[in-house]
C-alpha cells in the first residue's frame, strides 16, 4: 500500500533535514543542514519563513516555556522565537575534532536526546546523549558510526536509534521515570535486508508502527513494532532523509529530502530533489514533546 504525496510550496533544501512539529504553535520547524537555514511552515495559511544561520543547524526542538532549542553540528544554542539573536549553551566534554552532533529528540519528560556521529564518517565513535532541564549532557550510549534518528513507542517503553552506517536500527528497553536505557538490540539489520536505501530519521505513529525515511531507497517504509515491512510510500526522489506526522489531527506526513551529492544528471531527474512533501497515510502521529528547560544559565 503506498500514499499520494504532495509537495509543500517552500524553498528547496540542500540537505533539508529535522522536521518537528510544534504543538504549541500548530506549526512544522525543519532545517537545510548544507544551506545553513530554519524553515517554519504554518499548514493553516501555507506561509513559510525562512531563516538563515551562520552555521550548519543539525536539529531543532520546540520548548515547553516557548522559543527553540537548537543543536547546531558543535554547539546549542536558545532561541526565545524564530527571529531571535541564538544565545550559545556551554557544552563541555565534547571534542568536536573527533564527533558532531546529528538527530535529535524529546521524550515525554521533555528531555532531549541528541546523537553524534564520527566527524569522517567512517568510525564507531558517536554517542547518544540525554540532555536534562539544566543543559547537562550524560552518555547514555556509544559505539554509533552516524547516530540519526530517536523515536519512542507510544506506551514510552521502547526507544528506537538509528546508526546509519552501516545502517542498523536498535530498540532499548526505556525507563520514563529515569530517562535511562537498558537491552539494547537490533530492531532493523539493512545489512541483512533486500533495501535498496539505509535508515535515516523516523517517528512512531500511534499504532506504534515506525515510519523510517530510506536514503537512496526512494520511499519512506513503516515497519511494525515485530519488525515487519507493512506498508511503503514510494517518493519522486531517491534521497528522503527523515518524517514527522504534523497538523492539526497529527494525520498529515511530513517528508523532509535532499539535493546533496546528486549527480547534475540526478538532478535533472528529480527536480523535486530538496523538496517538502506531505502525505495522508491513514494512521495518526503521536503528539511531539517539547523540551522542558530550567535552571540552566547561559
Amino acid at each position: 500500500m503506498s500514499a499520494s504525496w504532495v509537495k509543500i510550496d517552500a524553498p528547496a533544501s540542500i540537505l533539508g533535514e529535522g522536521p518537528v512539529w510544534s504543538g504549541r504553535e500548530q506549526v512544522l520547524y525543519w532545517l537545510d543542514v548544507v544551506g545553513k537555514a530554519i524553515f517554519r511552515l504554518d499548514p493553516a495559511t501555507g506561509e513559510v519563513r525562512t531563516r538563515a544561520l551562520p552555521y550548519a543547524p543539525s536539529a531543532i526542538v520546540p520548548r515547553a516555556d516557548g522559543g527553540l532549542l537548537l543543536v547546531t553540528k558543535k554547539g546549542m544554542a536558545l532561541l526565545d522565537d524564530f527571529a531571535a539573536e541564538p544565545r550559545s549553551v556551554p557544552l563541555p566534554g565534547i571534542d568536536f575534532s573527533q564527533e558532531v552532533f546529528n538527530d535529535a529528540a524529546c521524550d515525554a519528560a521533555g528531555r532531549l536526546w541528541v546523537g553524534t556521529r564520527d566527524f569522517n564518517v567512517r568510525e564507531p565513535k558517536g554517542r547518544l546523549f540525554r540532555v536534562d532541564a539544566g543543559l547537562t549532557l550524560e552518555q547514555q550510549d556509544e559505539g554509533f558510526v552516524v547516530s540519526n534518528g530517536i523515536a519512542w513507542s507510544p506506551d514510552g517503553g521502547t526507544l528506537y536509534h538509528v546508526d546509519s552506517r552501516p545502517g542498523c536500527v536498535y530498540a532499548h528497553d526505556f525507563d520514563m521515570a529515569t530517562g535511562t536505557l537498558r537491552n539494547r538490540r537490533v530492531f532493523l539489520d539493512y545489512s541483512a535486508m533486500d533495501v535498496a536505501g539505509h535508515p535515516d530519521g523516523c517517528t512512531v505513529d500511534a499504532e506504534g508502527g515506525l515510519w523510517i525515511a530510506e536514503v537512496e531507497g526512494w520511499r519512506v517504509a513503516r515497519y511494525t513494532p515485530d519488525g515487519r515491512l507493512d506498508r511503503e510510500i514510494r517518493l519522486p526522489f531517491k534521497k528522503p532523509t527523515s518524517v514527522m506526522f504534523g497538523g492539526a489531527g497529527l494525520d498529515r506526513l511530513f517528508i523532509t529530502s535532499m539535493q546533496f551529492r546528486l549527480t547534475d544528471q540526478e538532478l535533472l531527474d528529480q527536480p523535486l530533489a530538496g523538496s517538502l512533501l506531505v502525505v495522508e497515510p491513514g494512521v495518526k502521529g503521536l503528539p511531539e514533546p517539547a523540551f522542558r528547560l530550567g535552571g540552566a544559565t547561559v
